[in-house]
Formats: C-alpha cells, sequence, structure tokens
C-alpha cells in the first residue's frame, strides 16, 4: 500500500527538485552544478520510487499457510535409533527406527605424527598407541519425524565398551550426542524415553 505512495513521493521529489532550480536565487557561478545537483537529487527520489514500487508481491491468497496434516505436537511420540557400527572405525549404517526422519554421524580424528628429529624417548609399542589414539570423537545428529515431548535420552551399546558421551544439545525436534573416543564394533541404541 505504500509502494504507489513512495513512487508518487519520489516523481514529486524530481519536479520539486526541477522547480527550485529555476526558481532560487543564484548561488553559484555555474547553472551546470545546480542542474546537476538538482537532476541528481530528483533522479534519486525517483529512483528509489521506482524501485520500491516495482517490488513483486504474490497475490493476498498465497500469503495464506496451506492447512498442515494433524501432527501429535504435545505429547510423547516413540522415538528410536538403532546404529550398527563396523570395524575400523567406520561409519554406522541405520539398523532401524521409529519416529526419525533422517541422521547423521560424523566421525572427527585428528592422527598426530612427530617429526623425524624428535626424539620422544619411548617404546615403538607406546609410540603407536601415541600415533593411532591422539583425538577421537563422533557427533550423532537425529532429526525426530514428528516432534515428542521426551524426559531423557538413554544410549545403550552393544558389543564393546562405549566410550564416554554425552547429550549435547536436545529438544522436541533433534537430538544430539557427543561420543569422545573410538566406538566399537556393535550396535548403539539411541531411545527417547516418557
Amino acid at each position: 500500500m505504500t509502494e504507489p505512495a513512495l513512487g508518487i513521493a519520489g516523481v514529486v521529489l524530481l519536479a520539486l527538485a526541477i522547480v527550485a532550480l529555476f526558481l532560487r536565487p543564484r548561488r553559484s557561478k555555474g547553472r551546470m552544478v545546480d542542474a546537476g545537483l538538482a537532476a541528481g537529487a530528483g533522479l534519486l527520489g525517483l529512483a528509489i520510487g521506482l524501485v520500491v514500487a516495482d517490488r513483486v508481491h504474490p497475490p493476498a491468497g498465497v500469503l495464506a499457510a496451506p492447512a498442515q496434516p494433524a501432527v501429535p505436537s504435545a505429547g510423547y511420540v516413540e522415538s528410536r535409533l538403532s546404529l550398527q557400527f563396523p570395524i575400523d572405525d567406520e561409519y554406522p549404517t541405520g539398523a532401524g527406527e521409529a519416529n526419525v526422519a533422517d541422521w547423521y554421524a560424523l566421525r572427527n580424528s585428528i592422527s598426530y605424527t612427530p617429526p623425524a628429529d624428535e626424539k620422544t624417548g619411548k617404546p615403538p609399542d607406546q609410540m603407536l598407541k601415541l600415533l593411532t589414539d591422539v583425538s577421537w570423537t563422533w557427533l550423532i545428529v537425529v532429526a525426530f519425524d514428528h516432534p515428542t515431548q521426551y524426559s531423557r535420552i538413554d544410549v545403550t551399546f552393544t558389543g564393546g565398551q562405549l566410550p564416554y558421551y554425552q547429550i549435547a544439545r536436545q529438544n522436541p525436534r533433534y537430538a544430539i550426542i557427543h561420543v569422545q573416543g573410538r566406538v566399537p564394533a556393535g550396535q548403539m541404541e539411541i531411545v527417547a524415553s516418557e
């Protein structure tokens, strides 16, 4: 509604600048400077008015939000994800899920190799451990298909000892689990509990 008014205001500003050029007393000796300033101010006003007036607005019918299917917004929805971790620190595969729209597992490993001239004074078996276990972390992101009101997230692991983990972030739409260390071969169950 304000776009036509701004367009008209730009045209009026252009007309006022041109009229002021001819009606005001001359302060400078060069008429060209006055004409340039008046035309520049007027064209700037016109450009602003035309740009604002030319914005494309969707019809009012398009602005209305489409009807959403009924989604359980309040309450607990059973949500679980089962991940199968293979040997050799490979990425896991999904082995089963309920109310999971998508998930992602990100592995971050940092390896340290000392320079050849650095003397560590460690036996070869300790040196191998130093080189392979510098830093390993996993970040597992689970996005729920439907929002769920849960009280906690339980992470269980069969097949070995699961390293220290923590639920880094959680809300009714997603959960992020941070695992610090190597995950051995086995199956991880992530369950949102009531």
